[in-house]
């Protein structure tokens, strides 16, 4: 996307980012993580990590928060915590969202948390335990029958499988 297009997604979202605060604190903290996951596309992974870590703390002090609404958040939180090389606190994150996912039966969730998971175990040398989750994004991602979710799944399991 250019510049002027992730201009406008953030700064749009921002501002209904703005408009949210204090009418609906599960519509704010939804909001932020929209805003988390613009800034995350235009490549600001501080400010990403920012909005996500304020949803999460709204969503986990809600008794009220939808599971996969905490799920999404974690999502985006430990995508930037992969990409910025923190790979324990990205695993961490990972795990709580793969069981949230699975608890909703969100099968495109369980997954891409899965191959993120067997990713993370692979480059941690345990291969038993890679395997696991790429069986298990496998079956995920044929439940899900969504094409993006399929794709994403076999570059991870030939990307595994290219490996020595």
């Amino acid at each position: 996307m250019s510049f002027i297009g992730d201009f406008f997604r953030v700064h749009g979202r921002q501002l209904g980012v703005a408009l949210a605060r204090g009418k609906d604190p599960l519509k704010f903290a939804r909001r932020l993580r929209h805003l988390g996951d613009a800034y995350s596309t235009a490549q600001r992974p501080d400010h990403a990590e920012r909005c996500y870590g304020e949803a999460l703390a709204i969503y986990r002090s809600r008794p009220d928060t939808k599971p996969l609404d905490l799920a999404n958040a974690l999502r985006g939180l430990a995508v930037v915590k992969h990409g910025t090389g923190a790979a324990d606190e990205a695993q961490r994150l990972w795990l709580e969202a793969h069981d949230l996912y699975v608890s909703v039966n969100v099968q495109s969730g369980v997954a891409e948390s899965a191959a993120r998971l067997a990713l993370l175990a692979s480059r941690r040398s345990d291969l038993p335990r890679s395997r696991e989750y790429l069986r298990e994004a496998r079956a995920a991602a044929d439940a899900s029958a969504d094409d993006e979710t399929l794709q994403y799944v076999r570059q991870v399991a030939a990307l595994m499988e290219s490996r020595p």
